[in-house]
């Protein structure tokens, strides 16, 4: 079996010796992060949107329609911008899209970057992935407690922190890819922005996607900042006053890195509670979803 991972190359014009030089490089530490590099492909990209949503049309446990996959951005809604983004495939396939901007920062960034890719791709092959493990298990949505919107981003949120965590172990940490209360004060006026333009507009729906998309934000900087607490990077004092990560570190800081293969039972009951917290969140921020009536219908309020 292959020990190398395989590379494409998806740009308009070859890339200068030097990049590709380290691009080949930083491959080389991916393939030995992961279990089964010989399923692993990177496909490096000018045109980063347009490849992620190629791959998310067929990816494995989708949380939306696959229609809807041509609607992938990069840009997320405080402003930050996806450079890279692991996608499971069938077949047991696993490809990592990456921008060549990722060198945008410099090449500790995007090592930093790449090799918390790697570990994404471990957990997939390793077969504990938080992300749709809901899907794996035996699940009954506790419906008056959330609905399957939060659950998602509490995977996905568990699956942020342990990528991460094990980045500071390692010792691969940039510190401009550390997420601190400044980020977090970034996606809070995402929800106030949502909430004045659905007091101009009175747009349920609008309001009920630009929420959800600044969730999703604050979900994946409260799983990096809280990784870079339990690993020492950040000083505890650096949070120490902001709510939101008071109500998500004690469900996160257990978990370990991705070395360790976890039950899934153990993944599922870690995202149900996590998936508590960030509805409390949400609610604390003026907004909230639930079900309605018998049939599963759900309703989006703003306070």
């Amino acid at each position: 079996m292959s020990s190398e991972i395989n590379v494409t190359y998806r740009v308009a014009r070859p890339l200068p010796a030097a990049q590709e030089a380290a691009w080949r490089s930083l491959i080389v530490e991916m393939a030995a992060e992961v279990p089964e590099p010989e399923d692993v492909e990177v496909v490096i990209t000018d045109e980063f949107d347009k490849v992620v949503a190629e791959y998310l049309a067929t990816e494995v446990d989708l949380a939306f329609d696959p229609t809807l996959a041509t609607q992938y951005r990069a840009a997320r809604s405080d402003g930050a911008r996806a450079a890279a983004r692991t996608s499971p495939q069938p077949g047991g396939k696993v490809v990592v899209a990456a921008s060549i901007d990722l060198f945008v920062l410099g090449l500790q960034s995007a090592r930093h970057c790449l090799l918390h890719e790697a570990q994404h791709v471990r957990l997939h092959q390793h077969g504990d992935v938080a992300h749709a493990v809901h899907r794996r298990v035996p699940f009954a949505l506790p419906e008056d407690e959330f609905t399957w919107e939060f659950l998602w981003r509490a995977e996905s949120a568990i699956d942020e922190f342990r990528c991460e965590r094990t980045v500071h172990e390692r010792g691969w940490t940039d510190p401009g890819n550390v997420n601190g209360p400044l980020d977090l004060n970034g996606v809070l006026d995402t929800f106030r922005a949502v909430r004045a333009e659905y007091r101009r507009t009175d747009d349920q729906m609008r309001a009920y996607e630009g929420a959800f998309a600044s969730l999703d934000r604050l979900a994946t900087v409260l799983g990096y900042g809280a990784a870079a607490l339990v690993a020492g990077v950040t000083p505890p004092a650096t949070w120490a006053h902001v709510p939101a990560m008071g109500r998500v570190l004690d469900v996160l800081e257990g978990l370990p890195g991705t070395h360790v293969v976890l039950p899934r039972e153990d993944v599922l009951a870690t995202a149900t509670e996590m998936a508590k917290r960030l509805r409390r969140i949400f609610q604390e921020l003026g907004f909230d979803c639930y079900f309605i009536g018998d049939n599963g219908d759900r309703w989006f309020a703003v306070n």
